[in-house]
């Protein structure tokens, strides 16, 4: 017996079935193709968004760096600028000052004058332009304020001291005159300390005790008050610190003369008068022929003058002999 193997080829339905199958497992891998492409896609444009906006922030930050700095540097070589042409105008000023002087000699109260709107306008420290007013022996010290007032101090009065005697001293010197005293300075407030220098330097023969060291130890204890007046307890304590011995008293002419011809330098402090307005201190060194030698802080002419008992008696409130313990 004959067998025949007949094949049964797939129906056109069949066919047609396997081959949407097919098309529809393309379709759904096409699909996943582009959604995988897509994500990508998507992927780099934002890493590029990314470095597109760093490389702005960048950019922004680096303008702003710039922009600062040359304002920076603006402002710098403004204020250089500006510096520069304040100091052009002092020095004009100061030309313009020399000019006028050399073409037309000034007379004293227009020195004086000048130097005071000067002060003015540099504000200048009060006490500084009032000493004008007070004394016009004062006019340099003033006029020099600015320039010296940081200089450092005098570590000695600079006088030869081997032959005794009380040297005669300036509060308003330009060695020591603009050294603290209290809130103010020597020049304006320090008669007291400069009168305790002259004393201290002459009966020690110690050329190193100056009025700025002798206003630093006032202010340090505690001898100046609010005002940067000069308590009397600073002439009964403080001669102690320089080995000197003070005795308070009022002396009449015969006891004066006694006290200063024994080489005992006396201490007066002055009420309103031939010295002061208000008040003051004054040393007595020496008596001759009636004649009281006086040394002034604060006058030259005062110094230089010759004075009698009976001139001064009046206007004395208080004194103090000095000797060495």
């Amino acid at each position: 017996m004959l067998y025949v193997n007949v094949i049964e080829e797939p129906s056109e339905e069949d066919q047609k079935g396997k081959s949407d199958q097919e098309m529809k497992e393309t379709n759904i891998t096409d699909e996943a193709e582009k959604d995988k492409i897509a994500t990508h896609v998507k992927a780099h444009a934002k890493k590029a968004r990314k470095k597109q906006l760093i490389k702005h922030v960048t950019v922004v930050v680096i303008l702003a760096a710039v922009i600062t700095a040359a304002f920076t540097g603006y402002y710098m070589h403004q204020e250089q600028i500006n510096a520069k042409k304040s100091a052009e105008a002092q020095k004009e000023e100061q030309l313009k000052e020399t000019e006028v002087s050399k073409m037309t000699p000034e007379t004293e109260a227009q020195k004086i004058a000048r130097i005071k709107k000067k002060a003015q306008k540099h504000g200048y420290p009060k006490g500084v332009i009032e000493l004008l007013d007070k004394n016009a022996e004062t006019v340099d010290f003033v006029a020099d304020y600015e320039q010296k007032k940081d200089n450092p101090v005098a570590d000695t009065i600079g006088v030869d001291l081997s032959q005794g005697g009380i040297p005669e001293l300036l509060q308003w010197d330009e060695r020591w005159g603009y050294a603290p005293y209290g809130s103010s300075m020597v020049a304006v407030s320090g008669c007291g300390p400069t009168c305790m220098a002259m004393v201290a330097a002459g009966l020690n023969q110690d050329e190193t005790i100056t009025p700025a060291k002798v206003a630093a130890y006032g202010t340090q204890h505690g001898y100046v008050d609010a005002n940067n007046d000069t308590y009397w307890k600073f002439m009964n304590e403080a001669g102690a610190n320089w080995n000197l011995k003070s005795q308070s008293c009022l002396l009449n002419e015969e006891q004066l003369s006694k006290e200063l011809s024994q080489g005992h330098p006396v201490i007066c402090s002055m009420g309103p008068g031939d010295f002061t307005k208000e008040g003051h201190f004054i040393v007595m060194t020496g008596y001759e022929n009636g004649n009281i030698k006086i040394n002034d802080p604060f006058s030259i002419k005062n110094t230089n003058a010759t004075w009698t008992y009976a001139q001064i008696k009046d206007q004395v409130k208080a004194m103090w002999v000095f000797t060495k313990k």
